[in-house]
């Protein structure tokens, strides 16, 4: 109890901090983690060839790996 852990900083956005502090824990924090770690393991990129996109293309707003980073 009472540990301090080092601020982690993100590959996709270096301006972000992840840091853990109980007076200031909320959920946003996870999915900053949860992206750092898909953008880390290229889980995404090996996704995308294994999914098939049945949408028209004149009808796609977001691309397939903005879908799933989102998700």
């Amino acid at each position: 109890m009472g540990e301090i852990l080092q601020p982690v900083a993100t590959g996709f956005n270096k301006s972000l901090r992840v840091e853990s502090r109980a007076e200031r824990l909320t959920g946003d924090a996870g999915a900053v983690v949860l992206r750092e770690i898909m953008e880390r393991s290229g889980i995404v990129e090996w996704m995308i060839p294994q999914l098939s996109d049945p949408r028209r293309r004149e009808d796609v707003v977001h691309d397939l790996p903005s879908l799933i980073r989102t998700s």
